[in-house]
């Protein structure tokens, strides 16, 4: 108890002069006993000014060197290199805006959100609150994200891509003619590793994404050499289920600017959905088109088709598909696929071919040249 009264008295004597300065009641402006409170139980620093950025009171959470006992907020940030954010409050100070952000990146390694608000009386402003949060730790836990998750995807992918490699060299006789028997072996454990690179690739990307978005490398790239890539790497898979893949082409000039990687992994995913939920001995037709505004994918199987009601939030929700067909690949590719193209500015819809199956069709924006 003792150590609140003190520390009332610290806080309550500056407010006092607040009132003072600005002759209005320090109710007006929130009720003391609140604001001590606050300034004594907050982690934020909290910075009350007048109308010239003279603070007249605060509470020393985050600017508490001795240099930053100064008597202005300015000061302060001149004190702390900071010009440009200090630049940017006086604008701030003199337009029509009631509150502001910015960050503030301090010389020994702290990162602060502020928020300042303008207090006004009679529509005249007498002062500012400003609020400092020190997020330091939440970068820190952001970067070492990023950096697992780099560590990762190498650490996982470049074993896979190798295992992937060697089965496929086995399976096509390179280092030695095999029996029937274990070709066929072969090509299951190929199909099983592919089915793990995939997965492995729609893991990462969902984690790349949370943490800091999709980065497109986009680059002049021809759709239907993209599209015959992604078939022969299923080729095996397709023909363990006697499967057949058409591709029907509409189009004369099939080059343009996208992703190619990731546009891969979209195919891929759409292609082995359709594949894993359609009967053997099925077709799966892809068509590429195109018109003015966008390139046309449609991939359409011969399966059962998805209940109307779970069209609606079947990209948005990755559990959606995994509950119906109980697997986590179905759900996950789907709504990787979607956000893929969403960085493309592109679209994915799905459409039932009265109980014949279903029809995926993607569009991506045409372009023909990169954008600086």
């Amino acid at each position: 108890m003792e150590k609140t009264k003190a520390s009332k008295s610290q806080f309550l004597k500056p407010l006092q002069e607040f009132q003072n300065a600005q002759q209005v009641s320090i109710e007006s402006f929130i009720d003391s006993d609140v604001i001590t409170s606050l300034f004594e139980f907050s982690n934020n620093e909290i910075i009350i000014t007048d109308a010239d950025f003279n603070i007249l009171a605060r509470n020393f959470k985050i600017f508490a060197q001795k240099s930053d006992n100064v008597k202005n907020f300015m000061t302060l940030l001149e004190k702390r290199h900071l010009y440009e954010e200090k630049n940017f409050i006086e604008k701030y100070s003199k337009s029509k805006v009631q509150k502001t952000a910015l960050r503030l990146v301090l010389p020994e390694g702290k990162y602060v959100k502020t928020q300042i608000t303008k207090r006004q009386q009679n529509n005249i402003i007498n002062g500012y609150l400003i609020v400092l949060n020190d997020y330091t730790e939440e970068i820190i836990r952001v970067r070492e994200k990023e950096y697992f998750i780099d560590t990762l995807m190498h650490d996982l992918k470049t074993p896979a891509r190798a295992e992937e490699n060697a089965l496929e060299l086995l399976c096509e006789g390179t280092l030695g003619e095999l029996n029937s028997e274990q070709k066929q072996m072969l090509k299951e454990i190929l199909n099983s590793s592919r089915y793990m690179v995939r997965m492995t690739d729609n893991v990462l990307a969902k984690l790349r994404l949370e943490t800091e978005g999709l980065v497109l490398k986009k680059q002049l790239n021809s759709i239907k050499r993209t599209l015959e890539t992604c078939v022969n790497d299923m080729k095996y898979m397709l023909e363990a289920s006697g499967q057949t893949i058409k591709i029907n082409t509409q189009m004369k000039d099939e080059t343009f600017v996208y992703d190619e990687e990731t546009i891969k992994l979209v195919i891929k995913n759409l292609l082995t959905n359709a594949s894993e939920y359609s009967p053997k001995q099925s077709t799966i037709l892809v068509t590429i088109k195109s018109n003015l505004e966008n390139i046309i994918i449609t991939v359409k199987d011969e399966g059962q088709g998805i209940p109307q009601e779970k069209i609606e939030t079947l990209f948005n929700n990755p559990q959606a598909y995994n509950k119906r067909f109980k697997r986590v690949s179905a759900g996950l590719g789907l709504f990787i696929s979607k956000k893929i193209l969403e960085a493309h500015n592109g679209t994915i819809e799905v459409k039932n071919q009265n109980n014949n199956g279903s029809e995926v069709v993607v569009k991506l924006p045409v372009q023909k040249c990169q954008q600086n």
